[in-house]
């Protein structure tokens, strides 16, 4: 009988766990579509990548090394201070300037 009970209280304290998970301490990303246009160059959906909280600490020191199918590639990302995934991309001195 004792362990009847404590396997219940045992689900019943997952479940409000579970219910009770911030979003920001999750992990996701969403798919990306390429489409090859017309003159060779190719154009992609937006998509957005995200590093739960609780997976990388002091995230904002990060980057992320890209691969297309198992390949690495010369591009690459940083982790904002929530966890999110952003290009950085260098600018020449020409190009900073604001039209």
């Amino acid at each position: 009988m004792y362990s009847m009970n404590y396997i219940g209280k045992f689900i019943a304290n997952f479940r409000e766990f579970y219910n009770e998970i911030n979003g920001a301490t999750l992990t996701g990303a969403i798919d990306v579509v390429v489409v090859e246009q017309p003159d060779g160059s190719f154009t992609c959906s937006p998509f957005h990548v995200r590093f739960g909280k609780l997976g990388v600490l002091r995230s904002r020191f990060k980057v992320v090394d890209l691969e297309l199918n198992g390949e690495p590639l010369n591009i690459h990302m940083k982790l904002g201070e929530s966890g999110e995934a952003f290009f950085v991309e260098e600018v020449g001195e020409d190009e900073a300037e604001c039209a």
